[in-house]
């Protein structure tokens, strides 16, 4: 399988369909246990990358990052957001990132966040990169708990997302 492959060759940049993703209000309700099939309206992605003039669609590959955390009490909300902002400027310049989404805190102090990369090596480059090593540091002081998750994220001929652990295991989370 090939990575994001085809795209270009369609004159679509990546970006551009995965622009249109849409949050599901469960993911914005309940963050850490939403299954990601009922995260975004991914449905609006594969069309697009259907429309497109990209007719393989169903045969490209895109490593996605899911980022599951409670905020701690008292985390000190703009230092996390002012690093989130510079880590996420910084991947947006190392190439590779596609689209980045974080959301909103629910009254439980829970939230979701992900990014989906053109390929692996995009997003490993990116984590060796100051302003994500300053970013992650934050993590142990901001959060009770945070969970990563990392999937190749493909979808069907019917344009159904497909989402696979990177060890192998199919995830239906």
């Amino acid at each position: 399988m090939v990575e994001s492959m085809g795209l270009e060759a369609a004159h679509e940049k990546p970006e551009e369909a995965f622009s249109v993703m849409e949050p599901s209000q469960e993911v914005s309700s309940n963050p850490l246990d939403t299954p990601l099939v009922e995260c975004f309206e991914w449905r609006l992605v594969s069309n697009r990358l259907m429309t497109r003039g990209c007719e393989a669609a169903q045969d490209m590959r895109f490593y996605m990052v899911v980022f599951r955390s409670k905020r701690r009490e008292g985390a000190d909300s703009k230092a996390l957001y002012a690093a989130d902002a510079n880590a996420h400027e910084e991947a947006k310049h190392s190439g590779g990132l596609l689209m980045y989404w974080y959301g909103s805190l629910n009254e439980r102090r829970e939230c979701f966040a992900t990014c989906i990369w053109k390929s692996r090596e995009d997003a490993l480059r990116a984590t060796k990169l100051p302003k994500h090593i300053e970013a992650a540091m934050l993590a142990s002081q901001m959060y009770e708990f945070y969970r990563l998750e990392k999937y190749w994220l493909t979808f069907s001929i019917d344009g159904e997302p497909r989402f696979e652990d990177v060890n192998g295991i199919i995830a239906h989370i």
